[in-house]
């Protein structure tokens, strides 16, 4: 009896030996407890799929189909350049100029502004130059590790062929290159010789050797919905209105009526996050920045790579089903009605750059959870040990979203961090 099962017990270890660290089921947590993953964008999937990598039972809960919300209209690069932040210090010296400005890409709605002052005070604040250089410091240190929670992702879902490698196209120059992004600077003839289908003249545009798009980001995150499910993950299709703190964990409510428990949770449910009762979220400064595309069909061969237009507020990107134009900022809140200004921004400047129909075939409205600071919210709830937050990711959403994941599914299993998250602390704001 005993020489079979310890055959069997060194049989185990070996093959626990053999399977890739992406598989293996290390959990020091109790991997029998479940763990509920509020939101089904990419920021949640991340989580939810590190979660599942660590061997910890999950579900998923969002209303609308995984990836369909704010993750699925973005400008589709892994931006592990982008350590400056839409705070700047230029905002401070003639913020009107910008709003006011002919061909801005920044859009103020003053009702809503003048309801939201004091987050409106503190973004300014967080516009001073050292707050700005705090800002990048930080950003660039979590930005180099974006693919080291991004790859185990991708190998885990067998997701390669979802992304491709780019080279797209100041003084944000010199922040990136202390930052350790490396790029090289391009002239009119080079910027035309890499996409002759750039029909405007550019002066000068840099190109960033490492950076990686995705080719439809609701087609990768479809990916990770599914490699979730067929590996044993739950998915629960409702809104989540309320929590409740047991002895032994959470409860959750459901607009449905209907209740599910868990043993810890995490909100991942981007601008949406401080809705839910009982999160601890409500009292957070999370606001909106309100983003727009248009997308023309069947015209992707225009580019090679995403180009981003930066004086514009823009970025072109060549996806496997057209070419999207994306961008801008509106301070608007979680109104559903498109400014058409922003539209008519996009299609000018896009028309500029390309040969394109008068009109797009589609246009799309998102909304960008951002804080003050520009940095996320990653960690425990300042209120209770059995809430975590992985919101508030702005423009980086996409990028930063496999090292969110880690970083949640490290904390939950009691590991040590692949970074240090103290500056995304949601305690910080007091």
């Amino acid at each position: 009896i005993l020489i079979p099962a310890a055959i069997n017990y060194i049989w185990r270890c070996v093959r626990q030996c053999l399977t890739p660290i992406t598989k293996r089921q290390s959990v020091r947590f109790n991997k029998n407890k479940k763990i509920a993953i509020v939101g089904a964008g990419v920021i949640g999937c991340s989580c939810a799929l590190w979660l599942q990598i660590k061997g910890f039972t999950v579900v998923l809960i969002d209303p609308a189909r995984p990836g369909s919300g704010t993750s699925s209209g973005n400008a589709c690069t892994i931006a592990n350049y982008a350590c400056v932040p839409v705070n700047s210090p230029k905002i401070l010296k003639n913020p009107f100029a910008l709003i006011f400005a002919k061909h801005s890409p920044l859009s103020v709605d003053f009702g809503y502004a003048l309801g939201h002052l004091p987050w409106i005070t503190r973004f300014l604040s967080n516009c001073r130059p050292a707050r700005v250089a705090r800002i990048n410091s930080i950003l660039g240190d979590i930005l180099k590790k974006t693919y080291h929670g991004l790859n185990p992702l991708i190998e885990y879902c067998d997701a390669a062929s979802l992304l491709s490698k780019f080279r797209c196209a100041t003084a944000a120059n010199q922040v990136r290159r202390d930052q350790g992004v490396t790029f090289t600077e391009l002239d009119t003839d080079s910027i035309q010789d890499l996409e002759p289908g750039i029909k405007k003249t550019f002066a000068k545009g840099l190109l960033f050797e490492q950076a990686t798009q995705v080719l439809n980001p609701q087609a990768l995150i479809t990916r990770y919905f599914s490699c979730l499910v067929a590996k044993g993950g739950e998915y629960c299709a409702a809104r989540v209105s309320a929590i409740t703190h047991t002895n032994d964990g959470v409860c959750l409510q459901l607009d449905d009526g209907k209740a599910l428990t868990a043993d810890r949770v995490v909100i991942a449910a981007g601008a949406f996050s401080t809705q839910i009762q009982g999160a601890g979220t409500s009292q957070l400064p999370l606001d909106t920045e309100r983003g727009y595309h248009v997308q023309y069909q069947g015209l992707q061969a225009l580019l090679k790579r995403p180009v981003s237009w930066n004086s514009a507020g823009i970025y072109a990107t060549p996806l496997d089903e057209g070419l999207r134009i994306a961008g801008t900022v509106e301070i608007a809140g979680l109104s559903p009605k498109k400014n058409p200004r922003n539209l008519n921004h996009l299609i000018r400047h896009g028309q500029q750059m390309f040969d394109l129909p008068d009109q797009p075939d589609r246009e799309w409205l998102g909304f960008r959870p951002t804080f003050p600071d520009a940095l996320p919210a990653i960690g425990y709830s300042p209120t209770s040990k059995s809430v975590l937050y992985a919101f508030g990711h702005q423009h980086l959403g996409l990028t930063l979203s496999g090292i969110t994941g880690q970083l949640i599914a490290e904390l939950i299993n009691d590991e040590p961090l692949s970074h240090d998250i103290q500056a995304f602390n949601p305690a910080r704001f007091g």
